[in-house]
Parts: C-alpha cells; sequence; structure tokens
C-alpha cells in the first residue's frame, strides 16, 4: 500500500535490494516495504503468479520542483489516479510523465515533466499519483499521458477514466493504456509503430538500450525483413519475418566519428552488422525491417524453474522490437552523384535525353506521361534501377513540354504497408498550376526566358556592407495598389513597368507556352504608386529587394477562378470591429493571400503570382520581374525555406519528397517520429541526398534566374557544413561561364537555436553562436530588444530605449527590471548597451565601457546567458528592427508606449528605430512599409490574415491601423488591449506623420551612403574607428552617442574623403538634450543632409551646436548627425 502524507517527507534509500524509508523529522512514521522477493523479474511474473504487486512507499509530491501544482492540488482535486509504468527491458532510468486533458487537474510542461512519485526497487515498476477531476462528461475524466525522457517518447495514452476507476498501467513504449493490470504476455514487446533503431552506417545500428542485464549477462539483437511488410510485434516478439539475422553487440557507445555526425545519438549502444546484410543491403532496404532485444537465455531458464512455462519463457526473452531508421545506411550505401530530373536531349548535344529520380528504397517505379497539364489519360513507362539507388530512363526530344509524374512502390514506415504512391518531381523546373504534375522543359533553353534576358545583369556590388535590404511580399507590392491595372495586381508582373496592361489576359492556353502573356494588350504607362515609392527609396540607396517566398507552396490556389474573394469596405468598418476578421477567416485557406512558407516544390516559380500558372509562363513573367528589378537597380533576394516541406506521407497531394523515399528527407526524432519544431514536416539536410537537393536548388535559382542573395528561413535548422557547401557552391559561378558573378551573392537568415537542433545536438548549426568568421549573416535580435523592450514571446508591454523604459514608462509594466524606478533605470541603461554593441556591427571583438562601469569586448557581455555580441565579420551582422514576423514597429510601439504619447511622437519613435537600423555597422534590414509606419491592425501574425490587414498604402495616405480587430486565431487573446487601443483616435497617424516618416527614413538612407564610415568591412577598422561616449553609471539615460573617426590614410583604415569625423546621437528621452561633444573632436555641424530637411525643424533646426562649442543640443526622439569637415 502507498501512502501520502503532505506535511511529511519520506525518502528512499537503496541498501542491499530493500527499501528504507527513513525519518525527515522526528514525528515522522517510518516503515519498510519492499517487493514479493521471490523471483528475479517480479513485475513480469506477478500476472502469472496472481501475486500482489510490488510496493514502494511515495516522496509526496509537493517536494518535487517538477510537480504540477500538486500543493494544491491534493487539497481540491476529486481524487487521486495512480499510474503505473513497466517496461518489459527494466530500462527505468530518467522517464517522467508529461499530463494533459480535461480531466487533469493541472498540465505538465514539456521541458519538466512530473517526476514518479516512487519506485518499486525490485520490480522497477515506477508510479505517479495524478490529481484528477471527479468527472470530465458522463463518461469520465478525459486525460492524456505520455512518458519521455527529454524528446525521447515511450508509453501513451489518451482515455477516459470512469469515476470508479483510480489507476492505469503504461507498458513499454504502447501508445495505449490500461485501466487494470495487463498481462505482459499479451502485451507487444515493442512498438511496431516506432523506429528506434537507426541504421547509422552500413555496419552499425545505433539503439538506445544497454547491452546488458544488470547483473552483466548479454542480450542479444537481431534484425529482421519482410518485403511485403508481413511483420508483426506481439508478446513473444517479432513474427512474420522472411529473414532474420544476429546483430552483434559492439560497443555501449558509438564510435567518435559516428557520435560527431551523430551527437544526439552518441551514448546509444552500437550493433554490428555482418557483412552478409551489407552485400544484401539494397534488397533488404525495399522492404520492413525491424530490430529485436532479448533476455539471456539464463533469465528464461529460472523462469522456467520457477513453474513458467515454455511460452512464458519465450515472452521473457522478447524484450523489445522496433523499427529502423534508414537515412545513415542509405547516405554510407547509395550516395548519388549523377543527374537528376530531367535532363533535355539538347543539354545532352543529342536527340534522346533522360529522366532519373534517387528512390534507393523502392520496389519499382514508373513514369506516367500526359500531354498537357490537365484531363487525358496518361502513358506508363518503367524505370531501370540503378546501382546507387536511382531509376531512369531515356526521354526522346518529342517529349519537350508534355508533362509528367512517378508512380512509386515502396515500404512506408508511417503506415506499415507497401504503397503505391503518384507524385512530382523533386528536381521539378516547371510545373502544371497547382503542382500537380512536372514539365518536361529544358530551364536553358532559349524558350525558357525572355527577350533580353541574356543580356541582364545584377547591379554591381563592391563590398557586403554596402548592402541594405527592404523586404517585400509580392502580393502585398500591389493587391491593394489602384495604379496597378486589376490583371496584374499581386502578380510578378506588377513589378515590370513594360508589362503594365490596359486589358485583361483573355484566355489562357492549355500548353503553358507564354500564350496568355502574349495575348495582353501592353503599353507603357506612368509607374505605379509602388513602384514611384521603390524608386525613391532605391535614390536614397536601398539596393537589395528581399522577396517573400516565391517557390511553388501549397497554401493558395494557382488558378485565379479557384480562389475565394473578400471584399471589406475600409468605410464601413469601425476601427476595433470583429467583422473583418471574421470574414477573412471565413475564406483564408482559399483565397490568394499566404506568406507561402509551406514549401512543395523548391525550385518552380510559384503559380499564382502568374497570370497563367500552368507550364513556362509562370518562368517567364518571374524573369522580367527580375529583369526589371535589375534594370532599376535592385539587386534581388529571394527568401528559401530548405527547413521542412508543407506535407509528408504517401497520401497528400503536397508531399513529395516522402512519397519517393518515406522517412529519409524528413528529420526524425530518436523513436522515428519527424520533427515538427519548425511548424510543419522538418527536413535532414544533413543527409547526404537531401543536402545535394538544396544545394543544387540554390545553384538552380542563381544561375538560371540571376538571383542576388539569399534569405534562409529558420536557418539555425540547418548545418554550417550545408550552408559552406552553397558558399563554394556559389563562388565558383562566373559571368564567363554561367551569367552571374556567384561571390556577389549574400546568404543571411534567421540563426535561432532550437527545437532538435538546439545546442548542436544535430551537429555544429546556423546558430548565432557558430557563425563567427563564416561570413553567414545572421538576424541580430539584441538591437530588436534593446531598442523596443522584451523579444516576441514576453509580455507585451515591455519597453526598450526607444519605447520608454525609464524615462516614459506605460502605466502596466510597473515590475520590469524590478519593482522601483532604479530598477527600470538599470534595464534601461543594460538595453542601450545593447543597443551601442548593435550599432558597432555586434563584433564579439569590440570593447565597450558597460553600463555598470566595466570595459568588456563584445563576447565577454551577456544576454540571456549567451555572449551578447557574437560575430566575427560586420556583414555577419544583420541589422534590423521590425521584418514580416511579429508585429510591424508602429505596431510594436503602439503597444509599448505610454498612452499619453501622442500619434506624432509614436511617429518618432519609430524614426528612431530605422534610423539605428540605417546606421548600424554592418547589413541593414527593413520590412517595407516600416517607412510608412505601416500597421496590420496589430495583427501579430498576418501569414494569413488576407490582403486587408496586410495592405500597405504606397501614396502614404494612411498606414493601416484601425482597420479592425486583428484576426482571432493569433490574437484573440490579447483583444481585450488591442481593442483599446484601436479605438484610441489620438494614436493613428494622419499622412503628414506618414510623410515625415518616410521622408526622414530616406534622409537617413542618403546619410549612411554619404560615407564609408557607416559601412566598414574590416572589423579591426570598426574597433579602430567606431567608439561611444556617454557610456557606464554616469550616463545621461536614453542617449547613445557614436562616433566614427576617418583613417587619415587608406591603407591605415576606412578613408572619408569628405569628413574627418562623424558623431550620430540618438535622443530616444521624451525631452531635448545637451550632450558633451566626444574627447579630441574639432568643429562639429549638422551634417549637410540634414541641416537641409526643412521637413523636420526638430532635426534642421532643433540639433546644433551649443555656444561653447562644448555640448551638442539634440531635440527629444531624434536622431541627429553631426560631422567636422575635412
Amino acid at each position: 500500500m502507498l501512502v501520502l502524507k503532505s506535511s511529511k517527507v519520506i525518502i528512499r534509500k537503496r541498501h542491499s535490494n530493500v527499501s528504507r524509508v527513513l525519518q525527515s523529522s522526528k514525528n515522522s512514521r517510518v516503515s519498510v516495504f519492499s517487493g514479493c522477493g521471490s523471483h528475479p523479474y517480479c513485475l513480469s511474473y506477478k500476472y502469472h503468479h496472481k501475486t500482489t504487486f510490488c510496493r514502494a512507499y511515495v516522496k509526496p509530491l509537493a517536494q518535487s520542483s517538477s510537480a504540477i501544482g500538486v500543493e494544491t492540488s491534493l487539497a481540491t482535486a476529486s481524487r487521486l489516479l495512480r499510474v503505473y509504468y513497466v517496461r518489459k527491458d527494466h530500462d527505468m532510468s530518467g522517464w517522467g510523465l508529461h499530463v494533459w486533458g480535461d480531466g487533469a487537474q493541472n498540465h505538465t510542461d514539456w521541458t519538466k515533466p512530473l517526476p514518479p512519485s516512487g519506485c518499486d526497487e525490485i520490480s522497477g515498476c515506477y508510479v505517479w499519483d495524478i490529481p484528477i477531476k471527479a468527472s470530465g462528461g458522463p463518461e469520465g475524466a478525459y486525460i492524456g499521458l505520455l512518458v519521455h525522457k527529454g524528446d525521447q517518447k515511450s508509453a501513451r495514452a489518451e482515455l477516459t477514466i470512469p469515476d470508479n476507476s483510480s489507476e492505469v498501467w503504461l507498458v513499454g513504449s504502447e501508445q495505449a493504456g490500461f485501466l487494470k493490470a495487463p498481462d505482459l504476455k499479451d502485451v507487444p514487446a515493442g512498438s511496431i509503430t516506432k523506429q528506434a533503431a537507426i541504421w547509422v552506417d552500413a555496419n552499425t545500428i545505433a539503439w538506445r538500450h544497454p547491452l546488458t542485464e544488470a547483473d552483466g549477462r548479454p542480450r542479444s539483437f537481431r534484425l529482421h525483413y519482410s518485403r511485403d511488410a508481413q511483420m508483426s510485434i506481439t508478446g513473444a516478439g517479432v513474427v512474420g519475418a522472411e529473414e532474420s539475422f544476429e546483430l552483434q553487440p559492439a560497443a555501449t557507445v558509438l564510435p567518435p566519428e559516428l557520435s560527431r555526425k551523430y551527437p544526439y545519438l552518441q551514448f546509444c549502444s552500437a550493433l554490428h552488422v555482418p557483412e552478409q546484410v551489407v552485400q544484401q543491403a539494397a534488397r533488404l532496404l525495399q522492404g520492413q525491417l525491424l530490430v529485436s532485444m532479448h533476455a539471456p537465455s539464463g533469465v528464461a531458464l529460472a523462469a522456467a524453474a520457477q513453474g513458467g512455462t515454455h511460452e512464458q519463457q519465450q515472452q521473457l526473452q522478447a524484450l523489445d522490437a522496433t523499427g529502423v531508421q534508414l537515412q545513415g545506411v542509405l547516405d554510407d550505401l547509395f550516395t548519388y552523384e549523377g543527374p537528376l530530373g530531367y535532363h533535355s536531349a539538347e543539354s545532352y548535344s543529342s536527340d534522346v535525353g533522360s529522366v532519373s529520380v534517387w528512390a534507393p528504397t523502392a520496389q519499382k517505379v514508373e513514369l506516367l506521361r500526359w500531354p498537357g497539364p490537365r484531363g487525358d489519360t496518361p502513358e506508363v513507362h518503367e524505370l531501370s534501377p540503378g546501382r546507387k539507388g536511382e531509376w531512369s530512363m531515356p526521354v526522346p526530344r518529342a517529349w519537350d513540354g508534355s508533362y509528367y509524374k512517378y508512380r512509386v512502390t515502396v515500404y512506408c514506415p508511417w503506415t506499415l504497408r507497401v504503397e503505391v504512391s503518384e507524385v512530382t518531381d523533386p528536381y521539378s523546373m516547371s510545373l502544371a498550376a497547382d503542382g500537380k504534375r512536372t514539365q518536361f522543359i529544358d530551364i536553358e533553353s532559349p524558350i525558357s526566358s525572355p527577350a533580353g534576358w541574356q543580356e541582364d545583369m545584377s547591379p554591381r556590388l563592391e563590398q557586403w556592407t554596402d548592402i541594405s535590404i527592404y523586404e517585400l511580399h509580392i502580393r502585398d507590392f500591389s493587391a491593394c495598389d489602384d495604379s496597378v491595372p486589376e490583371p496584374l495586381r499581386g502578380k510578378y508582373l506588377a513589378f515590370s513597368p513594360q508589362h503594365i496592361v490596359t486589358a485583361s489576359a483573355g484566355e489562357a492556353s492549355a500548353d503553358g507556352g507564354g500564350a496568355a502573356a502574349a495575348a495582353l494588350n501592353r503599353e507603357l504607362l506612368p509607374p505605379t504608386a509602388g513602384l514611384q515609392h521603390l524608386a525613391k527609396l532605391r535614390q536614397s540607396g536601398l539596393n537589395h529587394l528581399h522577396l517573400l517566398p516565391t517557390y511553388d507552396f501549397a497554401s493558395v490556389p494557382e488558378r485565379q477562378e479557384d480562389q475565394a474573394l473578400v471584399n471589406i469596405d475600409l468605410a464601413e468598418v469601425s476601427a476595433d470591429s470583429p467583422l473583418p476578421q471574421e470574414a477573412i477567416a471565413a475564406v483564408s485557406d482559399q483565397d490568394a493571400f499566404n506568406w507561402g512558407y509551406d514549401p512543395v516544390h523548391w525550385g518552380v516559380p510559384d503559380g499564382s503570382y502568374a497570370l497563367q500558372p500552368d507550364g513556362l509562363d509562370r518562368i517567364l513573367e518571374f524573369k522580367s520581374m527580375i529583369m526589371a528589378m535589375h534594370a532599376a537597380g535592385w539587386r534581388v533576394v529571394l527568401d528559401v525555406v530548405y527547413n521542412h516541406v508543407y506535407r509528408a506521407g504517401p497520401f497528400d497531394r503536397y508531399s513529395v519528397l516522402d512519397k519517393i523515399v518515406p522517412g529519409y528527407y524528413q528529420r526524425r526524432m530518436e523513436d522515428g517520429e519527424i520533427c515538427h519544431s519548425t511548424c510543419c514536416n522538418n527536413t535532414a539536410t544533413e543527409n547526404s541526398m537531401c543536402e545535394r537537393l538544396v544545394v543544387d536548388d540554390i545553384v538552380h535559382w542563381a544561375k538560371h534566374y540571376k538571383i542576388d542573395g539569399f534569405r534562409f528561413d529558420i536557418m539555425g535548422h540547418l548545418l554550417v557544413n550545408t550552408l559552406s557547401k552553397m558558399r563554394r557552391r556559389l563562388d565558383d559561378l562566373t559571368i564567363e561561364k554561367d551569367g552571374v558573378n556567384g561571390r556577389s551573392i549574400y546568404i543571411y537568415g534567421e540563426a535561432w537555436d532550437f527545437g532538435e537542433m538546439v545546442d548542436n545536438a544535430r551537429g555544429v548549426n546556423c546558430g548565432q553562436m557558430n557563425l563567427a568568421g563564416t561570413g553567414l549573416g545572421a538576424f541580430n535580435d539584441r538591437l530588436r530588444d534593446g531598442a523596443l523592450g522584451g523579444g516576441p514571446f514576453d509580455p507585451y508591454h515591455y519597453q526598450g530605449l526607444v519605447t520608454g523604459l525609464s524615462l516614459a514608462p506605460n502605466s502596466i509594466q510597473p515590475h520590469q527590471g524590478g519593482s522601483d524606478p532604479s530598477g527600470q533605470l538599470q534595464e534601461l541603461l543594460m538595453l542601450t548597451d545593447w543597443v551601442r554593441y548593435s550599432l558597432a556591427g555586434n563584433l564579439r571583438s569590440f570593447p565597450l565601457r558597460c553600463h555598470d562601469g566595466v570595459t568588456r569586448l563584445g563576447g565577454e557581455a551577456l544576454a540571456h546567458g549567451l555572449p551578447l555580441a557574437y560575430g566575427a565579420l560586420p556583414h555577419e551582422n544583420v541589422a534590423f528592427i521590425g521584418c514580416h514576423d511579429n508585429l510591424t514597429i508602429f505596431d510594436q510601439v503602439t503597444e509599448k508606449a505610454a498612452l499619453t504619447v501622442s500619434a506624432a511622437e509614436r511617429s518618432r519613435m519609430v524614426m528612431l528605430c530605422l534610423s539605428m537600423i540605417a546606421l548600424s555597422q554592418g547589413v541593414p534590414f527593413f520590412h517595407a512599409g516600416d517607412d510608412l509606419l505601416r500597421s496590420k491592425s496589430l495583427d501579430r501574425d498576418s501569414y494569413n490574415s488576407g490582403d486587408h490587414f496586410n495592405r500597405v498604402d504606397w501614396t502614404g495616405q494612411m498606414n493601416n491601423f484601425g482597420v479592425g480587430l486583428p484576426p482571432a486565431s493569433k490574437n484573440g487573446q490579447g483583444w481585450h488591449y488591442k481593442k483599446k487601443l484601436l479605438a484610441n483616435t489620438m494614436i493613428k497617424p494622419n499622412a503628414s506623420h506618414i510623410k515625415l516618416a518616410t521622408e526622414t527614413f530616406q534622409l537617413m538612407l542618403k546619410i549612411r551612403y554619404s560615407s564609408p564610415l557607416f559601412r566598414i568591412s574590416d572589423p579591426q577598422h570598426v574597433q579602430q574607428q567606431v567608439s561611444f561616449s556617454n557610456t557606464g553609471p554616469d550616463q545621461i539615460p536614453g542617449i547613445v552617442v557614436m562616433t566614427l573617426t576617418s583613417a587619415e590614410q587608406q591603407q591605415l583604415g576606412v578613408f572619408d574623403p569628405a569628413f574627418k569625423r562623424i558623431v550620430v546621437v540618438f535622443n530616444c528621452s521624451p525631452l531635448a538634450q545637451e550632450v558633451p561633444l566626444p574627447s579630441d573632436c574639432g568643429p562639429l555641424c549638422l551634417h549637410p543632409l540634414a541641416a537641409a530637411f526643412a521637413l523636420d525643424t526638430r532635426l534642421s533646426a532643433g540639433c546644433r551646436i551649443g555656444s561653447t562649442g562644448e555640448m551638442m543640443l539634440v531635440a527629444a526622439r531624434t536622431t541627429a548627425v553631426f560631422v567636422e569637415s575635412r
């Protein structure tokens, strides 16, 4: 019997196989319990012998730091549910319990599983006592239970507990629970739905199991095979195998070379695969594979001697069994370097081309061919297998322009069956609408490019730090721009002035050969509002246009007739109305809007942005857009998403990779489950053929579409080694050979470290802490969080340097930095240091006198326990505060600033943020429309919020604030405060505020490009030529003073022929300030461009050098740039 006493602590110590319970106070009662003592594996035999289950004392849950509020739960719960967990392999160490469900009194945090309430020392059974509600409904209380160890999952159950039941049994890795003690001989010895054994190279299988029993006797292991997937796992172990092979225990940990490749598996046991199996791998890998573990034979004999039957002996021998992951052995034996996809006869200088697909686990691959993108009955052709897992066939020249798919027969670990699936080509270059068929095309043929493509050249780039980036969504650019002819709104051709039309497209032809585009009545019209705005930004110095995903994605129907429409009249919508979001939610999955972070085919432009989505038209229109942007002086960046694909499995129409080699292209947990930390089905780009695919794809876009840069979504989910291969392949591209200069292509991305990749668990990943010296750009969240306060997942009201922390606090966050003003001030000074390090290029080698008076290098200062500055090269610093994710800068300012702050002052806060980005060392990055005070009506995640919430008014007449409550799906929990803000008329900016913001932004860009001192490329020169005053504990709060000093000679550093010195003052306080000049300054004056900026008198007239020449006078919430001229 188990006893819980909330006032006592009972501590159990192991001694001579007996549970000794010691007093924790003189009033505690002491009792001793032990197991039945009759059998060495009492747990396994208790059912057959009908003995009482071995019990142990339980430490009160309230004493555990990981318990789920049990102090109160025990008092308020209607009853306790006892959860038993038993494993046939007796491996009980480290497991915890995750609890959820309506019937649970409390839910656990995944990172803090509930530790056991007790453990029987002889049987090893874990016990939990869970407070649950009396009933969750007429049938009982619904509860979910999952035993796990970190991300390693074991038994799971979701069940309804009747009011008259008080216990649940979980066994091994079974995905069901039992309301009474089960008979273990009827419980499968393992889980066929798991694949916890990983075949890591030709000769090694890794499995996290001890190779011996606790007493040192060796266990045995076997590999089982069935071509037709006829195996199952019973209480007696694996049945239905056609062949079985013995695996030899090799080591208790993986050897060093495998541990480096698979860090998360390094402490798994290594099982040696015999050479006879390796020689047959090509055949065996095409079927179902299981690995089983068995107890030593002596255990079975002892059981028989105790009265057990032969059947019971066999049951004891089968301790566990699981499926096998194949990625390692496929890489080791079947990495393929030959051609993949379609290669035309012309590319071979022959009358016959070829098509190839890598499918080493497939039993059969056929090609289905159609003459057009829709309809018809396909021809069927068999592909021939090769030595490295490739399947191929010759393709006559006459097939060019027709369409095809593969039909793949392959074992699928998700369904445990051999499946037959139709699938498009992972190396597709052209598609039918909605990606339903792949088209045979030669991407290098002249017919695949518009006129003038061969002559198109990207604008020249001198050095990485000359880059500045404007992030824009294709549809946002023109969907709501009335100056764009209606057929082109939201399309590629809205960027191309020579394609502005006055008539609709008419009927699209079925051949996809450009007929729709040719049918347009074209004439040159005045540039649209959007193009005019881009032209002003380009004239100011901005030079890279970053386009959100443009590859083929799933979330928007590509044929216009299939897209749902929603019309919302802004004049009839109140600022805080819920009606617009209701209308959008009703059609959000069928309308024309989505960000597109749900890739299907990486190598083809998305058809929803084309006038005609079938075949070549989307390619021609996309290239026309690129040509137009290059002609306007823009270099073009694509947003690539190689960290996940939208769908997996054998049935979904959007699943591609996983239909061909199931389980290979998806990154998997140790138990075989697909990782979903990115939001969808994570890709395993560390696997050689998945890595090859993404490296080939990046080169394809650079070479065939003349792309000038790539922004990597969740770059931290790719390995540094993969990005290094991309860099080398890009560097090999030359103007003479390939038509592009690959060495000028910039790579940057989101270097967040989380999920299964955290702490380099899958290899050295592209996380912030690993990128120093790689040349890869990484978004610097220190500038964002220092300026605005908090991060995307912190309370919305957290403030920062710009938004009023300490100096203009809002009324709802009195505890940020502490409950008193001095704590808030210290928080402000700390965040100001974050901004300073960021302005200096986020260099780990940059020295700064910090707010506590100690001078630290950037890598020595800390943020969230990690180095505050982590880069080694200036261009590795992508300086940003706003992007498409999360709230716009204006909306963040709106939520954080005090309610008393006017629209004009909020606008100036936005301008301060933009100026910090523009004047940072490194690569400045801006979200399109932030310079127009863009709002999404407080929508924190507008990926599927339609044109209404994502509208950009390029004319600057409105900023889209107060167009209704943002969609409830992502914002509903914040409606209570968002509603009040949206209804507050003093917050909404007018056209004059917007005009001042965008022209100030353009001014700051012009200042950046007026001096090379803002674009220093050498980290040593940054250390020598960038400095800060007004630092340390005695600084004037809210003021950042940055000095840029020119070298006297070019060989000694960066030389500015116009200015000896530039002093930038960011006054983020609500008051005008007098700030001492930095030491050794000569006579300063306002930058000529700033002095001539009459639109902002605060800047042009309110910022000056004092009469004594010793102080700089800077107006409130203003960025002033002073210069010492030569």
